[in-house]
């Protein structure tokens, strides 16, 4: 019986082996993993924006609270609000909307209560409630 030497030595050695990383059935996978990401990219875009209008919104009441001290009472406040409200794109409000405790010289509570909806594909909506707070010492008049 005989033998030959590429029966015991692979041909070309170890370093010129066949690469089989994106060969077969490991493609699928990446793509599937790409969807994936893609899919967790959008989502969060989406879902992101009704938050970060939020954010920015208890900023501005921040603003306005410091501020209070300066203005006619609550009505005006409100209404400061309403409007700085439409510009960030939330849905419009109503003096309703909002709850104010406190004033001048304590700790005021500011809360504005609304509800955003998410387009979702299909012409489907979802309803997110949010709550905008925020609390803080109004320094008495000067």
């Amino acid at each position: 019986m005989g033998w030959k030497w590429s029966e015991i030595k692979p041909n070309g050695g170890i370093w010129q082996r066949r690469n089989r990383f994106l060969s077969g059935g490991t493609k699928f996978n990446i793509f599937l993993v790409l969807c994936f990401l893609a899919l967790v990219g959008w989502l969060s875009a989406v879902i992101s924006r009704p938050y970060l209008r939020k954010a920015r919104f208890q900023k501005l009441m921040g603003q306005y609270m410091q501020e209070y001290r300066y203005m006619q009472g609550e009505q005006e406040l409100f209404k400061q609000l309403i409007e700085e409200a439409e510009k960030l794109g939330i849905p419009p409000l109503t003096p309703d909307n909002f709850e104010f405790q406190g004033g001048v010289g304590q700790d005021s509570t500011l809360r504005c209560s609304y509800s955003e909806f998410i387009k979702l594909p299909g012409n489907k909506y979802y309803r997110i409630d949010l709550t905008a707070e925020k609390s803080l010492f109004i320094p008495s008049r000067y």
